[in-house]
This record gives C-alpha cells, sequence and structure tokens, in this order.
C-alpha cells in the first residue's frame, strides 16, 4: 500500500511501526515453528513482474524467517523504510475533514 500510494497515485505517506523493523505479525512472532498456514503464493506481492521472478519460496508453507525475509526484500527493493517511523507507537489519529488529512500523534511527539 505504500508503494502504492507513494509510486502511483503520488501522494507522501507516513506509516507507524511500534518495532524496529518491517513484518507486522512476521517481526513479533519468532517463536519456533512459526509458519504460515496459506501457501506461500498468497503473500506474493503482484504489481511488480520482477518482484515475482525475484524470489523464490523454499516450500509451499513457508516459515517465519523466509517470510520475514521475503517482507524485508520488499522494504528494501522498494526503499520503504523511507517512510517508515520505526519504534513509535501512534497514540491518537484524527481525520480532519477540512483538510482531507489525518492528525496523528505518537508517542515521540
Amino acid at each position: 500500500m505504500l508503494w502504492r500510494l507513494r509510486e502511483q497515485l503520488g501522494m507522501s505517506a507516513q506509516v507507524f511501526e511500534t518495532g524496529d523493523g518491517v513484518g507486522g505479525t512476521w517481526y513479533w512472532n519468532r517463536y519456533p515453528g512459526a509458519r504460515c498456514d496459506s501457501e506461500s503464493y498468497i503473500y506474493c506481492l503482484t504489481f511488480s513482474p520482477e518482484l515475482l521472478q525475484e524470489w523464490n519460496w523454499s516450500g509451499k508453507y513457508p516459515e517465519q524467517p523466509e517470510i520475514l525475509s521475503y517482507i524485508n526484500h520488499i522494504a528494501d527493493r522498494f526503499d520503504l523504510r523511507r517512510n517508515i517511523k520505526f519504534n513509535t507507537r501512534v497514540t491518537t489519529a484524527r481525520f480532519i475533514e477540512d483538510t482531507n488529512r489525518w492528525e496523528v500523534e505518537t508517542d515521540q511527539g
């Protein structure tokens, strides 16, 4: 979504992430044996033919480290980290109709 907002729609966007890395569930859940119960192709982003050719899953149901590696590959490949504030928790978000924008407060100020 960040890539689409930025590259296809020409919008600016800022993502806030509580952790110090990308990955969401796959960043936080690092316990032994963690894996997805959906086939790996479900995780493939299809907006980039190059990306589809660059990544080969090791199996049908990848484990957490491989999924996290894929997500990190995407973040690096499309330079997404420059629009992500890590170690930042959103405390308040309010949509301002007059300006058609969000007002966001974080634990960082």
